[in-house]
C-alpha cells in the first residue's frame, strides 16, 4: 500500500520588529538543516507586517510518510546547526503551532 506524503505546516507568530530576522533565520539556517535531514521545504509564507499586527509565518515541509519523518527528525535533531537555529527562533517566537496534514481523499 502506497502512503500519501505528509505535509508538516509550522506556523510561528513573531513581532513586526522581529519578522525579518525570523525569515532570514528560516531561509539561511533552518531550511538547509531540514533539507540535509531529508525534509523538503515546499514554501514559506508570511502575513504583512504593514497592518500593524504580529506577523504569522507559515513554513510547509514535506516528507514521504511518517517513517521518513521519524528518520528526518532524528537526523535534524542530531544536527548542531538545527539546535542553534531553533534556539534563536524560539527567542523570536511569540507562539505558533505544528500540524501534520495529508492529501484530502474524495
Amino acid at each position: 500500500m502506497e502512503h500519501a506524503p505528509v505535509h508538516i505546516v509550522d506556523t510561528a507568530i513573531v513581532g513586526v520588529a522581529d519578522h525579518r530576522r525570523f525569515l532570514a533565520l528560516v531561509r539561511d539556517e533552518i531550511v538547509p538543516a531540514m533539507r540535509d535531514a531529508g525534509v523538503a521545504c515546499l514554501g514559506v509564507l508570511a502575513s504583512s507586517p504593514e497592518i500593524g499586527e504580529d506577523v504569522e509565518v507559515q513554513v510547509t515541509w514535506q516528507v514521504a510518510d511518517h517513517q521518513a519523518w521519524n528518520v528526518a527528525r532524528r537526523d535534524f535533531f542530531l544536527d548542531p546547526r538545527w539546535h542553534a537555529a531553533s534556539a534563536r527562533a524560539k527567542a523570536l517566537r511569540k507562539g505558533g503551532k505544528r500540524r501534520f496534514l495529508y492529501p484530502a481523499q474524495d
